[in-house]
């Protein structure tokens, strides 16, 4: 008899822990839940280079229509020519004439504009270069440029008249070989090379104020 309690009250237990185990929910480990979703790249992908400078142009072309900035489109045309964009939508020379009417005359702006139009015979390696800054006031830019031994080298710098600019040529040694200090913000300085190498261009702001500026090579 006794044997039977015992059996009965182990049954008991038995069926009591059974149905505490089935009425809680069953855990599901995450890997069998995740475990058929395809893993997303969420990495951003990278615009080129090519694609901002093209959107910056377009931008820069719209303030200068809306607001007849000479400068903003300049700066849109020159972004176009550096990069070889050639599209129906927006056209460099069409942006420079379209400055030239903006300018109201401006000497230095149109100075600038024409030079964007035409340029001297080359002597820098490859294309000519040439740049459209912004130059605060005491401040210096520089440039690294490649010039062809016993070939006419020219630096042209063009400001809008806002300060006065100066413009240094060193050799790869440092050394100083020519430069324009007059009063202005337009300076030219050319020489000869002497073999085939680098040289510095410094544009150096000499007032309290910004200038923008066009440098351009042959």
């Amino acid at each position: 008899m006794k044997r039977l309690v015992v059996l009965a009250v182990s049954l008991c237990f038995a069926f009591a822990s059974f149905a505490q185990t089935n009425t809680q929910p069953r855990k599901i480990e995450d890997k069998q839940i995740y475990k058929n979703e395809e893993k997303k790249d969420t990495t951003a992908k990278p615009i080129p280079p090519s694609v901002e400078k093209l959107k910056l142009a377009f931008e820069l072309s719209r303030y200068g229509y809306e607001n007849k900035n000479a400068v903003s489109l300049i700066t849109a045309a020159q972004i176009l020519n550096q990069n070889g964009f050639e599209l129906d939508e927006i056209d460099a020379e069409k942006l420079l004439e379209d400055a030239k009417t903006f300018a109201n005359g401006n000497e230095h702006l149109l100075a600038i504009i024409d030079m964007s139009d035409t340029g001297p015979v080359r002597g820098a390696l490859g294309e000519e270069k040439y740049s459209f800054d912004m130059l605060s006031g005491f401040n210096t830019d520089t440039y690294k440029v490649k010039f062809k031994e016993n070939k006419k080298a020219i630096v042209q710098v063009k400001g809008v008249g806002l300060t006065d600019l100066d413009l240094f040529i060193y050799d790869k040694n440092g050394n100083l070989i020519t430069s324009d200090t007059s009063d202005s913000d337009n300076c030219e300085c050319s020489w000869i090379p002497k073999w085939t190498g680098e040289f510095t261009i410094r544009v150096k702001n000499c007032g309290g104020f910004y200038n923008m500026y066009y440098m351009q090579t042959n």
